[in-house]
């Protein structure tokens, strides 16, 4: 079939959605420097001179692997930075494309695609969250798939899309349990007799038992699946979905646009299908949205991700307007703003990327003063960017480890990561430390376990530090927001030195 010059616009634009990660050398999203670390320690536990063998080990049984092997893959090949980048890329570029078939499926305008362009910049984006990233344009085409194979079950299609939940479970599990089911309600929602329904709904089921016995055996092993959070609801919540649909950061403003990005649409006549399996899997969708909670299965901001498939689960209800209603007022630039706003929104994120570029600038002039293989504990008194209004430096110095072979704290390998630190492993520094630096305490957090202490803060780090300090702790560089400072160990032979007190501390390892 021939493609029309519009269409081929649209694929076009599909890749250019991912320029903004040419203007910033380090994307602007929060936890993305600690999952390039974990890789990036990942790599250097199998080099024998990596001077931190004793602090790390394994953990392959983690609720999402997919992504982080997709990125070791990667990091074979390429700098970490470069293979997350150009994995996030892909994911930004793949996400409006499979979304875009699930539009087709239903029968849906071709122009509504172009406002799928922006949607990868969305909430779980901005907090960096990568395996979810990643699996998004798989759970996408996991879901195409099943649509389509719930309009006309077969036993072979039916045993691909059982082998396909399963593999939906290491990619993330958060990502199965939303392919399936919704898969699932689509299924029951149908027109079939009740027993082939559940027999058709047999492979969207089956990944349950292996789901809730590795739950039990992580929880009942002190996992973090175990933990407590907020359940987090809020009148508020419409608001930031629609301002996250699209790319943009939560506000009220954001919202005021995206309504008006998403009622082009309907301006230009489209319509809510009477299709009741097609209204069921939406509405299941908007009311996890509105009373999902924020905190499971050790994830923060678990419902809030979700606002990455709101454009596609809308384009599921959609419907064309009937030829009798295809004359509309304004029709050409209605047309012409659906093309152009989206795109006008990935150009701004451009200029965003851009001047967050300049205002992380500091952190590479101080990173360059660094030496490889060092200890360095963070100190991000002032985690938000001017740009985002998000905490975008909170794991910044991460990427001293992912591209120095060094280790940071606060990590994530504390929790949850496929490289996690050893029980006993010399660490002193609490997971709530990267939200609070002011509460350090020199012998309680143990300082003379660092080489450096790297600052984020308009003054440079708190006085009562240096004050309290057993050793020295030298100034080294200031550039922009970000501050150096070097531990003076002093001489391991003698025994109150840092230098002693730190070789005690590995031996206990």
């Amino acid at each position: 079939m021939k493609l029309s010059t519009e269409r081929i616009l649209f694929y076009v634009f599909c890749f250019l959605a991912a320029s903004p990660l040419l203007f910033s050398h380090y994307p602007p999203m929060v936890d993305v420097p600690q999952h390039a670390a974990a890789i990036a320690t990942l790599n250097n536990l199998s080099l024998s001179d990596f001077p931190y063998h004793d602090l790390y080990y394994l953990d392959w049984v983690r609720p999402y692997l997919g992504g982080y092997i997709i990125l070791w893959g990667a990091s074979q090949f390429l700098p970490i930075l470069v293979a997350i980048k150009l994995l996030i890329a892909l994911a930004v570029i793949a996400t409006p494309l499979t979304a875009s078939l699930i539009r087709a499926h239903f029968g849906g305008d071709p122009r509504w695609d172009w406002l799928l362009l922006p949607i990868g910049y969305g909430f779980a984006f901005q907090w960096g969250f990568f395996n979810f990233i990643i699996g998004a344009p798989i759970v996408l085409l996991f879901l195409l798939t099943a649509f389509k194979y719930a309009e006309a079950p077969k036993l072979k299609s039916g045993l691909w899309l059982a082998l396909f939940s399963f593999a939906l479970l290491p990619i993330h599990l958060l990502v199965a349990a939303f392919g399936c089911g919704l898969a699932f309600l689509y299924i029951i929602a149908g027109r079939l007799p009740w027993k082939q329904k559940l027999l058709a709904a047999l492979p969207f089921i089956s990944p349950l038992p292996v789901v809730i016995i590795y739950l039990v055996t992580w929880v009942s092993a002190g996992g973090q699946a175990s933990g407590e959070g907020p359940w987090g609801l809020s009148i508020y919540r419409p608001i930031e979905l629609l301002a996250t649909s699209v790319g943009l950061t939560s506000g009220r403003i954001n919202a005021a646009i995206a309504v008006l990005i998403l009622a082009l649409p309907f301006l230009l006549g489209a319509r809510i299908t009477s299709d009741r399996p097609r209204q069921i899997v939406f509405f299941a969708y908007l009311l996890w949205m509105m009373v999902g909670p924020n905190f499971i299965l050790g994830n923060f901001f678990t419902y809030n991700r979700f606002s990455l498939y709101a454009v596609p689960m809308l384009f599921v209800i959609m419907t064309k307007p009937t030829s009798a209603a295809r004359s509309v007022k304004f029709e050409s630039l209605l047309r012409g703003l659906m093309i152009a706003v989206p795109v006008m929104l990935i150009v701004l994120l451009c200029f965003r990327f851009a001047s967050f570029e300049e205002e992380a600038r500091g952190y590479r002039d101080i990173e360059a003063k660094m030496q490889p293989q060092k200890r360095v504990l963070a100190f991000i008194y002032d985690n938000k960017s001017d740009i985002f209004r998000l905490p975008m430096y909170l794991h910044f110095a991460s990427w001293y480890q992912a591209e120095h072979s060094g280790a940071t704290d606060f990590s994530f390998s504390q929790f949850g990561l496929l490289v996690r630190y050893k029980p006993d492993a010399a660490v002193a520094v609490p997971s709530q430390f990267a939200w609070q630096p002011e509460t350090f305490d020199w012998r309680i957090n143990k300082g003379w376990l660092y080489d450096y202490f790297l600052v984020r803060s308009e003054n440079g780090i708190d006085s009562k530090v240096i004050d309290e300090a057993e050793c020295e702790v030298k100034y080294v560089a200031h550039s922009g927001s970000w501050w150096l400072y070097e531990i003076e160990l002093g001489d391991k032979d003698d025994p109150t030195s840092c230098a002693a007190k730190r070789a005690i501390e590995i031996q206990r390892q």
